[in-house]
């Protein structure tokens, strides 16, 4: 039994390896990220910077080698990854996806934190993903590579098949030579219908893969887009009236806010969260809670947490098992801590104790609105 489940756990794991192959995984920790790139014929320093954007000094110093060392094909040298080189764009047809293979407990706003600040609707749209969650082992594109230089430098490079002809002759005039039109490019009215040479087809990459899906999903969007009926012009007064944008965003000050403190009700955020409760979506979600430590909150009841995948300033309502709840305004995301847990959320210790919990880890219930 063990020997069979250890096999199966084998061959998942070569699975993973093979299908990995193909892609640019990016490896490393952040702020010390990198691809890896192994060489195919005569490939030099000057080349792969060219192609990744990174100079041959960088890829020399990252790899502890000389700048002018010889290299040899199979080798494996790390391209070090970086705001300019790794893009948000698809520049050129060149240019490739790079993946991050998600670990335990990873979701999309900590590779964006993690990639450069790439947007989180770029990775949704990317990955074709309806949920911010991931899950362990998941390949995700998270920005692209290469194509910019290696482009430009094809551009402006001569034709190497380019050819001259010579017109029939004029008598009398001078002979001039003129280029002949693209050899790719065919008219079929002047040069008549061809066939396409029989031959070998090469099944697509990954990359092709990626790619080919990429431009059938923005050409069926762009279709949708252009079949929509556009309606009859609106008069501007009338446009302006029926248009007018309700405010999403309410500033209430501490004068306004009438609040007296009382030993078990939410604390002073519970009246603002319940001012937009009636009139919002709740969201929900469950997992377990830190602790971290801070002065406030303990006379004057203003609680505080740290969460992941809402905005700073978010109010949250937070339940235990045992019916207490309090409301906390969300300061910023939650620090990742080597050794630790990952966890939802973590609240202050006036948070804690105002739900009656003293342990490191506890599980609750946050709702917020949107």
């Amino acid at each position: 039994m063990y020997l069979r489940k250890y096999l199966f756990l084998v061959f998942l794991l070569l699975t993973a390896f093979l299908n990995a192959q193909d892609k640019l995984i990016a490896s490393g920790t952040t702020g010390d990220l990198y691809i890896v790139h192994q060489l195919k014929g005569k490939e030099t320093l000057s080349v792969l910077s060219r192609i990744y954007g990174a100079t041959p000094r960088q890829i020399a110093v990252y790899n502890n080698i000389n700048i002018s060392a010889v290299l040899s094909p199979g080798d494996k040298l790390k391209i070090p990854l970086s705001a300019e080189n790794l893009v948000q764009e698809q520049e050129f047809a060149t240019s490739e996806p790079v993946f991050h293979i998600a670990g335990n407990g990873e979701n999309l706003f900590r590779l964006s934190q993690r990639y450069f600040k790439v947007p989180l609707a770029k990775l949704r749209e990317w990955n074709d993903l309806k949920t911010d969650v991931l899950k362990k082992g998941q390949v995700i594109v998270i920005g692209f590579i290469g194509g910019s230089k290696l482009a430009a430098m094809k551009a402006d490079a001569p034709a190497a098949n380019a050819q001259v002809f010579v017109k029939p002759p004029v008598i009398g005039a001078p002979v001039e030579p003129q280029p002949l039109k693209d050899p790719n490019v065919m008219d079929a009215a002047i040069d008549g219908t061809r066939e396409m040479k029989k031959g070998e087809m090469k099944p697509m990459t990954e990359t092709d893969k990626f790619f080919a899906k990429a431009a059938a999903d923005r050409a069926k969007k762009e279709a949708e887009a252009a079949a929509s009926i556009v309606p009859p012009p609106v008069p501007v007064e009338q446009f302006k009236e029926t248009n007018k944008v309700a405010p999403t965003e309410y500033k209430i000050s501490e004068d306004e806010l009438r609040y007296t403190a009382k030993p078990n009700d939410e604390g002073y955020f519970g009246l603002i969260y319940a001012m937009d409760e009636s009139s919002k979506t709740k969201v929900n979600k469950a997992g377990d809670a830190g602790i971290f430590k801070s002065l406030s909150g303990f006379s004057d009841r203003k609680f505080y947490a740290l969460m992941n995948d809402v905005l700073p300033g978010t109010i949250i309502r937070i339940s235990t098992s045992d019916n207490k709840t309090v409301c906390a305004r969300v300061l910023g995301p939650v620090p990742e801590i080597k050794g630790a847990p990952s966890l939802l959320i973590r609240l202050s210790n006036a948070t804690a104790a105002a739900l009656g919990k003293s342990d490191n880890y506890f599980p609750v219930t946050i709702t917020y609105l949107q």
